[in-house]
């Protein structure tokens, strides 16, 4: 299993355009790492019906309807995945059948050594909603694998245009599972990418007497910016300087920095890890991960790090 270079990339598809678009993405990605894809399909309707017949006295129908019911998905997921790709795309479908779609998701990347897993973080039909508390949260939140969420930066989100991930920001915040974060970036911008590394010193605002803001000495954040800058300069060693792009060293809530310099650089893809001071390990509600998977305006790529 590569944390770095995806040559086994997971799409869960629920026929969906937005699953579509991930099936997309996987194949270039694919195609530039010398990868294969797995398309996976959890039905977890048969439960269901298997419930409904048991209720109406008729559970020993229940093989063969769910059998029928499944080999109906089966056909219907191969057609729309050969339909997407085109023949000779280097792929598998598989389809299983369980009641908790996420928990199948997570699971079967487990088993198989999955690197990378490719869902949408567009909220339009499909998997009772991708939206943040959905399918797609609860795999990004479980995933011991990086997770791409994907969304099209038009008005339509779950238009996606490929961009070959070349021009890249990678959020990180020194400790030590920073270095994956960079190798992953370096790795994706290649020879010819942009690579642009952020962190953000977190100034969360802090109250007074009567609900006055405290104001920070000056001095004390410049001392602090001057450490974060020459520790972000030892991470980037050995990177090609004309990848490496000027390094970002901002101040403020570090969720809302970190979107406004996707915002402002439109990178490819944005990474950010899960086990940092503000990782996806603390996820809640308005965590600093969660809001940038959430409202980030184009991908982010969610890398569990390892200690």
């Amino acid at each position: 299993m590569s944390l770095t270079e995806p040559t086994h990339l997971l799409v869960p598809i629920d026929l969906s355009e937005a699953s579509r678009a991930g099936l997309r993405v996987a194949a270039d990605l694919a195609r530039r790492f010398g990868g294969r894809i797995t398309a996976l399909h959890v039905e977890s309707a048969t439960a269901g019906l298997a419930e409904v017949l048991a209720s109406t006295g008729e559970l020993a129908d229940a093989g063969q309807v769910t059998g029928r019911h499944l080999a109906g998905v089966r056909e219907k997921v191969e057609r729309f995945v050969g339909k997407t790709l085109g023949a000779g795309a280097p792929v598998t479908t598989v389809v299983v059948e369980a009641l908790f779609v996420a928990e199948a998701i997570v699971q079967f990347a487990k088993e198989r050594e999955v690197d990378w897993i490719c869902m949408s973080a567009a909220g339009h039909q499909g998997w009772r909603h991708f939206f943040l508390g959905s399918v797609t949260a609860e795999v990004v939140r479980r995933s011991t694998v990086p997770v791409l969420t994907y969304r099209g930066r038009g008005a339509d989100t779950r238009e996606f245009v490929y961009d070959d991930f070349r021009r890249i920001l990678v959020a990180i915040d020194l400790g030590d599972e920073s270095r994956q974060l960079v190798d992953m970036g370096r790795t994706l911008a290649g020879p010819k990418g942009e690579l642009t590394l952020l962190h953000v010193i977190d100034v969360a605002p802090e109250y007074g007497l009567y609900g006055v803001p405290l104001v920070i000495p000056a001095e004390n954040l410049d001392a602090a910016k001057e450490w974060t800058e020459a520790a972000v300069e030892r991470l980037s060693k050995g990177i090609d300087p004309k990848v490496m792009q000027p390094t970002r060293v901002l101040a403020g809530r570090p969720g809302e920095r970190i979107l406004a310099t996707e915002q402002e650089l439109s990178p490819d893809v944005t990474i950010v890890g899960t086990h940092g001071r503000h990782g996806l390990d603390r996820l809640m509600l308005g965590s600093v991960a969660e809001r940038v998977v959430q409202r980030a305006t184009g991908p982010v790529l969610v890398v569990p790090t390892r200690k």
